[in-house]
């Protein structure tokens, strides 16, 4: 594992083949990858209507790096991007440690570009991520799944997510709705 500074050395996740063929890899993403971000949040504007009702916002790559919790720090966000072989970024997972308690690692995002979507490459990111996050100390998973994001719900309920309780009347951002939480222990 390679070393990320960002507040304090941490290690990096980094898989250098991952996934089926073609392989792919991952990397803690920085700031400086923003643009890249960016440009892969807007081509994957489907999950932000799915969720919220709204194209992505002109900043959400900087929303990814930032949003979460009142009591976390930035430096408890981990942005790890997706890479295929020539390079490009083609998925982005970002989670938070020890939230809402030691041990647990809080999924918010797993979103991948749609031309690699259905080939079994979201599955072995989320794999390569429960791996990594048990050698940082993860004991426990969670996540959140709009109710009405059905191939969200089963992707996550195939990985050994299950729910856990739910929120009626979220305000998703533009529009209201029934909110998932789960959980793998």
């Amino acid at each position: 594992m390679a070393g990320w500074e960002g507040g304090g050395i941490l290690r990096a996740m980094r898989v250098e083949t991952l996934g089926p063929e073609p392989s792919y890899h991952t990397r803690l993403l920085t700031p400086e990858d923003l643009d890249d971000l960016q440009a892969l949040l807007e081509r994957a504007g489907d999950y932000f209507q799915i969720v919220t009702g709204r194209p992505p916002a002109k900043d959400e790559a900087r929303r990814a790096f930032v949003a979460g919790p009142p009591a976390k720090a930035v430096n408890d966000k981990r942005v790890i991007g997706l890479y295929d072989v020539p390079g490009e970024l083609v998925g982005v997972l970002d989670a938070i440690t020890d939230w809402p308690e030691q041990g647990v690692w809080t999924m918010g995002m797993l979103l991948l570009d749609p031309a690699f979507r259905g080939r079994g490459v979201g599955s072995a990111l989320l794999q390569a991520y429960e791996e990594w996050a048990r050698s940082e100390g993860a004991m426990a998973f969670r996540t959140a799944v709009v109710a009405h994001h059905e191939p969200g719900l089963t992707f996550l309920e195939r990985a050994g997510y299950e729910p856990e309780s739910d929120l009626p009347d979220y305000d998703a951002g533009g529009r209201r709705a029934r909110v998932i939480f789960l959980a793998k222990r």
